[in-house]
């Protein structure tokens, strides 16, 4: 009798632990293939789809599910900037996953706090979709209410933001005059304070806070081209200190991705050559990750740490 009630206790013991291990591992909400591989991230947490003007007047339902955000709180838990991280249609893959923890480390350690935006998982939003635009921009405007609201300690009321590819046109989008001016947003006046756009479509737009821009002359996805009028013509603003671009020679889409370092080439049946181009420059790559990082600090303001 004594060894079965022994037995019992260790079952349950073990039953316990299982099911507190269960809880916790799963706490995320994400599949174990599915959830990125950030270290060190402080929470990870779904918040629901905010509505934007467009679909407020057709009445429209939200976006089904809850978008994810990735946050690390700022060193020495002190109030400092934030940088919010858009990604690119393809999502939060094992190769962006790097990419955008390569940054968010080195941002860290200059006294940033950092939000990476997951629109994708547990969403009705499909990957490579162009009408996720507006989604992924309110779902950062939403970001800076979650650190305002709930974070207000580790907050200095400053936010950037940084974007690849249709992210980037999303950071475009967010310094625009015409969006801000008109977007129904319940706290307009706190919003984004300096950008910068990984490889982003070009057009001329008027700005209403600092952006840098870098792409590379063979990008396929974006055109270059659209960059370098821009810089041409938009001379008011280049002079001002708002736009500033950098355009890489010999350079392609994805420059920044360490994980694509043999050319690769897209499916897509609309392109020459059996799809677009991408393929990692270490040169470009380690260059604007310096420059944007010194931007951020420059824009925002906050002391550089060691």
């Amino acid at each position: 009798m004594k060894n079965f009630i022994i037995k019992i206790k260790f079952y349950s013991i073990i039953f316990i632990f299982i099911s507190l291990f269960s809880k916790f591992s799963f706490s995320t909400n994400c599949e174990i293939n599915q959830c990125p591989n950030f270290p060190n991230v402080i929470e990870i947490e779904g918040i629901e789809f905010p509505l934007s003007l467009a679909q407020k007047k057709k009445k429209m339902k939200p976006t089904k599910g809850k978008y994810y955000i990735y946050h690390w709180k700022p060193k020495d838990l002190k109030p400092s900037p934030y940088i919010i991280m858009l990604p690119s249609s393809g999502g939060i893959t094992t190769g962006s996953s790097k990419t955008y923890y390569r940054y968010t480390e080195k941002l860290l350690k200059r006294g940033f706090g950092i939000i990476i935006i997951d629109i994708f998982y547990n969403t009705d939003v499909k990957k490579g979709t162009v009408s996720r635009g507006p989604i992924q921009t309110m779902a950062a405007l939403s970001a800076l209410d979650f650190v305002n609201d709930r974070f207000s300690n580790l907050s200095n009321g400053k936010f950037g933001v940084l974007g690849e590819s249709r992210g980037a046109m999303n950071v475009l989008s967010l310094a625009s005059n015409t969006i801000r001016n008109n977007h129904l947003y319940k706290n307009v006046d706190k919003w984004f304070d300096a950008g910068v756009a990984l490889y982003p479509s070009c057009s001329q737009i008027t700005l209403t806070m600092p952006v840098k821009i870098f792409i590379g002359e063979l990008d396929e996805w974006v055109s270059a081209a659209g960059c370098r009028s821009w810089e041409k013509t938009d001379i008011k603003q280049i002079d001002s200190g708002l736009l500033d671009i950098k355009i890489y020679k010999n350079t392609h889409h994805l420059f920044n991705r360490e994980t694509m370092k043999t050319l690769q080439r897209s499916s897509s049946k609309n392109h020459d050559l059996g799809g677009r181009a991408m393929l990692y420059n270490k040169q470009a790559d380690l260059d604007s990750e310096k420059r944007l990082i010194e931007f951020f600090i420059n824009k925002l303001k906050t002391q550089q740490f060691n």
